[in-house]
């Protein structure tokens, strides 16, 4: 299953200033604060779920007017008819009990959220000191304690965001304010443009039958588990004359593992290892993506991948290739490293973007 963000329009999700070249993605933790910034530097950053439900996270995007939000989730428990207060009327700060304004805040009964920059500038304020956040009220039945939000590691999460989008000194920085205006915040990095895919003329049979008989049956790899009689082979047009091979290599409980091959459509066959080429460093290793449970779009041109970090799908790396004729460009980028339970529905931080 392809997650919701790769799904998502992604001019929706980004702007064009001409003139700036991409920003280095940045993803790293700070205790118990994850943050993940893109390409346009647009950055969020999040509490761990080391919380028992309780989440805070907030989204800000780069240039001197950039939108920010905050919201405040409880995740633990989904029966709505609890006769719980809402958690906007339990939450406390270093055991102070924190309010919302409700004309300037979105307040359900497990969720709390503001767009309003100037709110979530002050709500900023207000925390950043602060060492942790917890959710009063009686307490259920197989809690020992209050679900709580650690604030240890967000003034160097703030930091690092700040850092990210060059606010500091600035009046409008979170972490490192100063006097500088606000016209000193640079705008948004420009959003790299895809090339278009040119759809070719389908594949024939007599083609296929011709490549898998004089390319993938000469395939060796003794680093794949399954027996060569096991490996299943997908062929793709990807030009009149250039076509995608994959071969199922390895199984895992919830993951495929995938050989990819640019081969020629016509003979002598010759077929060269897919090499995908990031364009940022993601990781520790400087090792091209690997091709897990792989899929490609024959009318997009579009090559996705998605590594499951673990069966629950909370955590993670996904991406998206478009081929331009001669290679494939990332055209987006996803990635959730916290396997806490957060990101359950797919939607893990974007790293890259594109238009």
């Amino acid at each position: 299953m392809i997650p919701n963000w790769i799904a998502a329009p992604l001019l929706l999700l980004v702007f064009f200033v001409p003139g700036f070249a991409h920003a280095d993605p940045l993803q790293r933790i700070y205790n118990d604060w994850q943050v993940s910034c893109d390409n346009i530097n647009r950055c969020s950053a999040r509490s761990s779920q080391d919380s028992q439900g309780l989440v805070l996270q907030l989204t800000r995007e780069a240039g001197p007017e950039g939108r920010a939000s905050v919201s405040i989730d409880f995740q633990r428990n989904n029966d709505e008819q609890s006769t719980d207060l809402p958690i906007a009327n339990r939450l406390m700060l270093n055991g102070k009990a924190l309010t919302f304004n409700r004309r300037e805040w979105d307040v359900g009964k497990k969720h709390i959220a503001s767009i309003n920059r100037v709110v979530v500038s002050e709500f900023v304020n207000t925390i950043r000191d602060g060492s942790s956040i917890q959710l009063g009220g009686k307490l259920e039945a197989q809690q020992t304690t209050h679900p709580g939000i650690s604030l240890n590691g967000l003034k160097a999460a703030l930091l690092a965001i700040d850092q990210q989008q060059s606010r500091e000194g600035t009046k409008t920085a979170w972490a490192s304010r100063g006097n500088k205006p606000i016209t000193a915040v640079p705008p948004a990095p420009a959003v790299p443009v895809m090339p278009r895919f040119s759809e070719p003329h389908p594949l024939s049979d007599s083609e296929i039958s011709a490549i898998t008989q004089n390319t993938a049956s000469n395939i060796e790899n003794n680093d794949c588990s399954l027996d060569p009689s096991e490996r299943e082979v997908h062929l793709f047009p990807l030009t009149n004359d250039k076509a995608l091979m994959t071969v199922n290599c390895d199984m895992g409980a919830y993951n495929l593992y995938v050989l990819g091959y640019i081969v020629s459509r016509q003979a002598p066959y010759k077929a060269e290892n897919l090499v995908l080429t990031m364009p940022f460093k993601a990781g520790e290793d400087d090792q091209p993506p690997e091709l897990i449970n792989a899929d490609f779009d024959e009318k997009s041109g579009i090559l996705s991948t998605l590594d499951k970090g673990r069966g629950l799908g909370d955590c993670g790396v996904s991406s998206r290739w478009v081929f331009d004729g001669k290679a494939f460009t990332l055209a987006a980028y996803a990635s959730e490293p916290s396997c806490d339970g957060y990101s359950r529905s797919g939607e893990w931080p974007t790293l890259w973007v594109s238009r």
